[in-house]
């Protein structure tokens, strides 16, 4: 007995013998004369009222197929994005990876959407408070890494303007300094202060506030 697959024979229609229940919860195995069988959600069973006895068209195989895709691809997303926050490209490269379409994917995309399960903004506004609290980290490292987590720059533009104001940036960069100076206590001064100037860069604060940093420091 073997599944049926995206590239079944199409040229055929097929009869169903017997409708199993499947170990997967929700799951039904629909099998077919010839011995193939698709697995199935029961919803979509009820929905098309596949029966004993009941000839399905290959067009109507090709839909169900489909239609069970999208479901999976929907639980696989649901799951994902709500084990952490996760952006819309974060979501869209997961779903990619698993082998799911692109039309696919974004169906699943604006369906976590319409229902508050992933938010661009919300996941903008909930990294930087993260990185800021626990990293230290400036602003252009924010920036930089919602780029890449392919958030659109209006979204970081706005939550940095809001959620970063210039009135942190210098306790920000002095914590984020401190912790350095504790981690290569040991080192030369001019060693430390290399370092530290290092360090700073790679936080991504601007060259007024590593300045500022470095006098006070060094």
């Amino acid at each position: 007995m073997a599944r049926i697959e995206q590239s079944f024979d199409k040229n055929i229609d097929r009869t169903v013998v017997s409708i199993k229940a499947a170990r997967k919860r929700g799951k039904c195995f629909v099998v077919f004369s010839n011995e193939d069988y698709i697995l199935l959600e029961k919803d979509l069973i009820y929905e098309f009222k596949i029966a004993k006895d009941l000839s399905i068209s290959s067009d109507i195989i090709t839909l169900l197929l489909r239609r069970e895709e999208l479901i999976e691809a929907k639980k696989k997303g649901l799951q994902y994005a709500t084990y952490a926050l996760r952006s819309s490209l974060q979501v869209f490269k997961k779903l990619s990876h698993l082998g799911y379409n692109k039309d696919t994917i974004e169906n699943v995309i604006q369906f976590l959407k319409d229902f508050n399960y992933l938010s661009d903004e919300t996941f903008a506004i909930q990294y930087t408070k993260a990185k800021i609290q626990r990293k230290h980290y400036g602003y252009q490292r924010i920036k930089r890494e919602l780029e890449l987590k392919g958030i659109a720059q209006d979204i970081i533009s706005n939550t940095l303007k809001n959620h970063y104001p210039e009135d942190i940036v210098l306790d920000t960069a002095r914590m984020s300094a401190e912790k350095k100076l504790r981690s290569v206590s040991f080192r030369n001064e001019e060693k430390k202060r290399a370092q530290l100037y290092a360090h700073l860069v790679r936080q991504g604060f601007p060259k007024d506030i590593i300045s500022l940093i470095m006098k006070e420091y060094t």
